[in-house]
């Protein structure tokens, strides 16, 4: 108990050194010209800071979930698609939130979009691909759809300004949740690659902590954490039967050995 209370300490020591230096959503930032940063003093300050949700308060730092601003659940049709259905819900949480709609943001048109130039979808291309050109509605291109129409090149797009390495696999499994912690306290959703087991696809429960040899790799977005009980929670794109209602905590000593690469959007203004 002693060890946890000062990790908890060092928790609110760091992030408070940081704080001040945050701007809130929608104030202007620096142009930065490089695709994804690395560099974790320039990403912590082009990192958002959301009003009224982010808050540097002891109990908004102790826990922190931004499940409520998400949009539902969506299911994948091939499990190729993850990280697309990432990006998409963690672009339509800022976009929702600087509007007075909710639109769902299309995953099929950012993988649509990087096949038909003849690169094989991926996630850091995606991202790219958002700070380029942008994603349309999904009442554009819905869900699941295998054409783009040309609707496309005359509706609204949506992008972002950048996007930040939150962490690494050579990044020790400490400053793996704390850096998640730490952008979540502030209001964003983190995307990550997680190594699993094969049960994984198809867990049942509202926790996950694995029961064989890591086989597998999913991308999910982190949307809250405890500090008390030392869980962060996770969003899938494995459908309302997936997990909990598509929802999965697990700790943080299985995070910090199990999450391979953290991402955290820097969106448009």
């Amino acid at each position: 108990m002693k060890r946890k209370n000062q990790l908890t300490l060092l928790f609110f020591l760091l992030l408070g050194t940081g704080v001040r230096a945050q701007q809130p959503y929608g104030t202007a930032k620096s142009p930065e010209k490089l695709e994804g940063i690395s560099d974790v003093a320039a990403l912590d300050q082009l990192m958002y800071y959301i009003p009224g949700i982010g808050s540097s308060a002891r109990e908004d730092l102790l826990r922190q979930n931004i499940k409520p601003y998400m949009m539902p659940i969506r299911q994948v049709p091939q499990m190729g698609m993850e990280w697309a259905y990432a990006l998409a819900d963690a672009l339509e949480y800022y976009v929702n939130l600087n509007s007075n709609f909710k639109d769902n943001l299309s995953p099929d048109y950012i993988a649509m979009s990087l096949a038909n130039a003849g690169t094989r979808p991926n996630l850091v291309d995606g991202l790219g691909l958002l700070m380029n050109s942008g994603t349309v509605s999904a009442a554009i291109v819905p869900y699941n759809s295998s054409t783009i129409p040309n609707s496309v090149y005359s509706v609204a797009r949506f992008g972002i300004t950048n996007f930040g390495y939150l962490f690494r696999p050579e990044t020790k499994a400490r400053n793996r949740v704390f850096e998640t912690r730490k952008a979540l306290s502030r209001g964003n959703p983190v995307i990550v690659e997680l190594a699993t087991d094969a049960s994984f696809s198809n867990l049942k429960g509202s926790a996950y902590a694995p029961t064989g040899p890591v086989a597998e790799s999913h991308y999910l977005t982190v949307i809250g954490y405890d500090g008390e009980a030392e869980t962060f929670e996770l969003r899938s794109s494995l459908g309302r039967n997936w997990g909990n209602g598509g929802y999965v905590t697990i700790g943080y000593a299985d995070f910090g050995e199990l999450a391979q690469t953290g991402y955290v959007l820097i969106p448009r203004e």
